[in-house]
């Protein structure tokens, strides 16, 4: 069900610009693949006003890589991440074993997906940083963030997209397409996944 708001005409896939706001905080790297994009997307942004205005000056992490061994700037397919076990991955990737969250000075942090044309589909999940006492790996996050991404696309099915260009559907965007390039610290203690498509 999608709805339109009566008072903002509606954005076609023509208006919407190429360029992602999270590209500023990774880099813009060239991908080796020729069938691989960076997915465009907003940076979240506090809804409150209170929120925006306090955090407007809370420092930012830096962003964490997933690189496969030997590559950089190229990502990790999700469903590498999803489907593997903890030892394949850990083989796979580079710094698999890296706490990566353990400098976030917090027990959890929130993550967030807003895909172009399912804005309205709401996506806000937790992450435990110190999963069973022991900080995250990059790894373990990794594969988290896939999983999280499996229920985005599997959720998505039922909705309308506002963009055909990056509309998830059997016939367009599958989750086997997704890349995931980095997490990129958007907000506080607010992350958001550097994304890439692949079709080929």
């Amino acid at each position: 069900m999608s709805y339109t708001n009566p008072l903002h005409p509606p954005v076609y896939s023509s208006q919407i610009s190429r360029y992602t706001s999270l590209e500023g905080a990774v880099g813009s790297s060239k991908f080796l693949s020729p069938t691989r994009r960076r997915l465009p997307q907003p940076s979240y942004t506090p809804a409150s006003k209170w929120d925006l205005a306090m955090g407007q000056n809370a420092r930012r992490h830096a962003a964490i890589q997933f690189d496969y061994v030997g590559y950089n700037g190229q990502g990790v397919q999700m469903r590498e991440l999803s489907a593997r076990s903890d030892a394949a991955i850990a083989s796979m990737i580079q710094g698999a074993g890296d706490p990566v969250l353990a400098h976030a000075g917090r027990e959890r942090v929130t993550f967030r997906i807003i895909w172009p044309g399912y804005e309205h589909v709401e996506s806000c999940d937790q992450i435990i940083i110190n999963p069973g006492g022991r900080p995250i790996t990059r790894a373990q996050l990794g594969k988290f963030v896939a999983q999280i991404f499996a229920r985005f696309v599997e959720k998505t099915r039922t909705e309308t997209s506002r963009s055909s260009q990056w509309n998830l559907t059997s016939s367009g965007i599958r989750f086997e397409h997704l890349v995931l390039v980095a997490l990129v610290n958007v907000w506080e203690g607010v992350w958001q996944a550097d994304v890439a498509v692949d079709l080929r």
